[in-house]
């Protein structure tokens, strides 16, 4: 009897997990649009080709993330450039995470491969990197809301045409 009541009661306690996790879950791991408090909207590309994404800023800048091709055993090197009315105004890159180098069957380097990478941009901006199976790269935007903000409704002005109180 005492095994039923705690498979119960284990059950419970996982139908609440699932439910609150998936509902947080909702909003992570979106090509977007992804809202974030701070007003800014990002948007993913299916597949890096080589454009991934374009994080529109809530003070009107763009910010564009490219990949470039990895070499040989070297990590794809992701590009950002924040864009003000059209014209680039800065530009920066890093690299993605990949695994350690092992050793090879006949005694030389094995390259360890891409690793998922995580950055966030601006302080505000989570984005995580990925490979496919195929190889390409995407991107993901955590952290944010798959729903846009409610618009604020102008409030109704009192109408000039109504009959003064008696």
């Amino acid at each position: 009897m005492r095994m039923s009541s705690y498979m119960v009661a284990g059950g419970a306690a996982t139908l609440v997990a699932i439910f609150l996790f998936s509902a947080r879950a909702q909003a992570d791991g979106s090509t977007g649009p992804v809202y974030y408090p701070n007003g800014d909207v990002a948007t993913a590309t299916a597949e890096c080709d080589p454009g991934c994404a374009t994080i529109s800023q809530s003070n009107g800048d763009q910010i564009k993330v490219l990949v470039g091709d990895s070499g040989h055993c070297n990590s794809y090197v992701m590009t950002f450039m924040r864009m003000t009315n059209n014209q680039v105004v800065a530009v920066w890159a890093s690299s993605t995470d990949r695994n350690p180098d092992t050793q090879g069957m006949m005694g030389g380097a094995r390259c360890g491969g891409f690793r998922n990478t995580h950055q966030t941009i601006d302080g505000a901006i989570d984005m995580g990197i990925f490979q496919n199976t195929d190889g390409k790269v995407f991107v993901l935007f955590f952290g944010g809301s798959t729903t846009p903000p409610p618009v604020a409704q102008p409030s109704a002005a009192p109408s000039a045409s109504a009959s003064p109180a008696p």
